[in-house]
């Protein structure tokens, strides 16, 4: 390995890094923000107006907006703390898992993903006076589904152009230092 090979990667390893810190910190604070603002226009609110389905749609919004802060501040402090001065090895074994698609700590989306459902099922099938609720939710779904899977796939697509390459780039330098270790400057 020289250092024409680990400069390149290096780059685009750091920009996207700093990209990440930049999305993670924005997020950071907007779900703090809408978890008051939910909290108060949904559950706090005196109105008479409101009963109790209308609160339960705002606690399923204000934990799922909790599960995204407490996720967005996580991922924010491990991406803040990133360290290249590391040993080239390791940094690159922590790039190539950083910039792995699947991850099992993203499991974790799908209970706000479903708290979200939940709540926009709730929220707007019981201002369509629906005789049949269950039609109402299986019209929300015909919605939600479409649109959460095009999010997903925007994702992978993301992760395809800009992160595939860098895990791949860490993962080839890596197996070349174990084929070479004196290569470890």
């Amino acid at each position: 390995m020289t250092n024409a090979d680990l400069n390149p990667l290096m780059q685009r390893l750091q920009a996207e890094d700093a990209r990440n810190l930049r999305i993670f910190n924005t997020f950071r604070y907007v779900f703090p923000v809408m978890m008051v603002l939910y909290t108060a226009f949904f559950i706090l609110n005196p109105s008479k107006e409101f009963d109790w389905l209308d609160r339960l749609t705002g606690v399923c919004y204000v934990s799922a907006f909790g599960v995204f802060a407490w996720m967005f501040r996580k991922y924010h402090r491990e991406y803040r703390s990133i360290d290249y001065a590391l040993p080239v090895a390791e940094m690159l074994e922590k790039a190539a898992e950083r910039y792995r698609l699947w991850q099992r700590k993203t499991v974790i989306l799908v209970v706000p993903l479903l708290l979200v459902d939940a709540a926009v099922s709730i929220s707007t099938g019981r201002h369509q006076h629906f005789t049949d609720p269950y039609r109402w939710v299986l019209l929300v779904q015909l919605v939600y589904i479409p649109l959460i899977s095009v999010s997903f796939l925007i994702g992978v697509a993301i992760w395809y152009y800009k992160q595939r390459p860098i895990r791949e780039g860490a993962l080839r330098l890596l197996a070349e230092l174990r084929e070479d270790p004196d290569a470890q400057h």
